[in-house]
């Protein structure tokens, strides 16, 4: 007959659950210990990769506004992170794009009116491993939101220097507008076929140049995925003979932008009115504009009708998957 030893069987059992206890042990400190710091790293990480975008794309919008040349950019940015080893289960994010403000007017005689606009974006957290830091684009400057309901510029030190800078330095804003003009110098004939003496100097065509950020079909994406903020360029050409051209800025706009893009319009007015053509009867403008004069409606008045061309370049901005 043969004899077991009871003590023989147990002993690896025991061996067993001592290394189950150690696993368990080391799990669970790993789990309650360090998880929670590598996912803030890691969501530290991933908020930082959404700012350096957010900043490329703000750029890119810039540039695009100033080339006013047709085509399509994009950039990719991660909704959600946090993400590390042993744990995979990520934060989440929104990204937006709205409308803004309707920027400024220009109108001809029959009442058609042609204008620039603006919008704005966002990037939302969704149950931060962190803490609820989003950003926003808007009025040319990208800013850290909290949900505090505070707001932060990153490119400036406070909101006053962002003023500042978006009165005196925004490019975007000086880029909106712009007015070319063709002229021919006319010598005038008697009945006869004679010439007078007399001459006139014409301007012959005028080309309106408006750019407009505008909101598109899909702008707004949600989840954890991958996003694209992108961009697309359009330009449509619009051709008229005109006798009256009126420019009439959005007063109401924030942070001195309507100021910046009135100033322009009356500058590049008054650089045309230094031509004094013959044919223009009025031009309404300011060549030493005061602060009562900024936001005045400026006016354009020809004798005659002249061809205008209005070059309309459509910035689309879109959220895409």
């Amino acid at each position: 007959m043969i004899e077991y030893n009871k003590e023989e069987g147990i002993a690896p059992i025991i061996a067993m659950l001592l290394i189950l206890a150690v696993i368990v042990t080391v799990m669970s400190v790993y789990f309650n210990t360090y998880v929670p710091s590598l996912k803030e790293e890691a969501e530290i990480d991933h908020l930082s990769n959404v700012e350096k975008e957010f900043l490329s794309f703000s750029s890119d919008l810039e540039n695009a506004v100033w080339q006013k040349s047709e085509g399509r950019l994009s950039r990719s940015l991660v909704l959600g992170g946090g993400d590390v080893f042993l744990s995979s289960v990520k934060s989440g994010g929104i990204l937006k794009v709205q409308e803004d403000a309707r920027l400024f007017n220009i109108t001809n005689s029959t009442g058609i009116i042609y204008n620039s606009s603006f919008v704005k974006f966002s990037y939302e957290p969704v149950s931060n491993f962190w803490q609820d830091q989003g950003y926003s684009w808007q009025y040319g400057y990208v800013s850290l939101t909290t949900g505090y309901n505070v707001t932060t510029p990153l490119q400036y030190t406070d909101m006053n220097d962002t003023i500042q800078s978006v009165e005196n330095d925004s490019g975007i804003f000086k880029s909106l507008f712009d007015i070319e003009y063709m002229y021919n110098l006319v010598f005038e004939k008697d009945d006869k076929g004679n010439y007078t003496g007399n001459r006139f100097l014409n301007c012959t065509e005028v080309t309106l140049t408006i750019a407009s950020l505008e909101k598109g079909e899909k702008d707004y994406v949600s989840g954890n995925g991958v996003a694209m903020p992108s961009l697309e360029t359009d330009i449509e050409k619009i051709s008229f003979n005109e006798t009256q051209l009126n420019f009439s800025v959005n007063n109401d706009v924030l942070m001195g932008v309507n100021n910046t893009i009135w100033e322009c319009i009356n500058e590049k007015l008054v650089d045309f009115n230094s031509s004094q053509f013959d044919n223009v009867e009025i031009v309404s403008c300011y060549p030493d504009a005061t602060d009562d004069d900024i936001g005045k409606d400026l006016d354009i008045l020809f004798i005659d009708p002249v061809k205008v061309n209005i070059k309309q370049v459509k910035l689309t901005v879109s959220a895409k998957v």
